[in-house]
């Protein structure tokens, strides 16, 4: 996790266009980027931060998921997530992958076994068990492509609690209601995604588990017959007797 102090390991200017550079090592002239702020948690390389195909980033250096650098220092949690994430994400490209040249090979052999049913004459028997062996890969590509939604869909989950905690991260370094624009600035992220992030932290806010009495009791779903034999208890161990 980076911490406070190496946010400022960084040069003064920088060593491509000796342009400069910003609070965070990012130079403004050709937008290099130097500094443990722009180290990426999941390849070690100092690479800056772009747009990727889901709703949020990517490192340049290895395509995994990455939050922009900020003056609050992203947190252990986090890195964790984007790890989970990313291991994720590649078992669902694998599985992707997997799936199409199952696909690839099952029309190719049922293209191959009807070739032979047009050139020679099998027994029936024989034309059943070619038929059923070109189906196998299709029968696999299909578990498989199931597998790598089934990734897909932890992927954009992990992706979003990473993006959640930087959001809640950062509006409680903010020190103050923090708008979607300054967020959406902050994260590099459109306003509409922002607002959203904020909706979350809102929602979590309401919904955070308050203290209970230790002793609670749901009358309106006890039996009545119940609730008076335990009043009566109730009385008859404080003396206080029935009129």
């Amino acid at each position: 996790m980076n911490s406070p102090a190496a946010l400022t390991e960084r040069p003064e200017v920088c060593s491509a266009c000796s342009g400069p550079l910003d609070a965070l090592g990012r130079c403004a002239k050709c937008g290099a980027v130097f500094g443990e702020a722009y180290r990426c948690p999941l390849c070690q390389a100092i690479a800056g931060v772009e747009a990727s195909s889901t709703p949020y980033c990517r490192c340049r250096s290895c395509g995994g998921p990455r939050i922009p650098p900020s003056e609050s220092p992203i947190s252990e949690a986090e890195i964790q997530l984007l790890k989970s994430a990313r291991s994720e994400q590649l078992r669902s490209s694998a599985f992707r992958a997997g799936s199409a040249f199952a696909l690839a090979s099952g029309v190719l052999s049922l293209l191959v076994t009807l070739l032979v049913f047009m050139v020679a004459s099998p027994s029936p028997i024989a034309k059943v068990a070619a038929l059923l062996a070109s189906v196998v890969p299709f029968a696999l590509s299909f578990f498989t492509h199931r597998s790598a939604r089934k990734h897909a869909r932890e992927f954009e989950s992990m992706l979003q609690q990473a993006w959640f905690l930087a959001a809640s991260r950062l509006a409680a370094a903010h020190g103050g209601p923090l708008s979607s624009q300054e967020l959406a600035q902050l994260l590099r992220i459109d306003e509409p995604r922002a607002e959203l992030l904020l909706a979350e932290l809102s929602v979590q806010d309401f919904i955070a588990p308050t203290a209970l009495p230790g002793r609670v009791r749901v009358t309106e779903l006890a039996d009545p017959e119940e609730l008076a034999a335990a009043a009566e208890t109730t009385r008859a161990s404080s003396g206080v007797s029935r009129p």
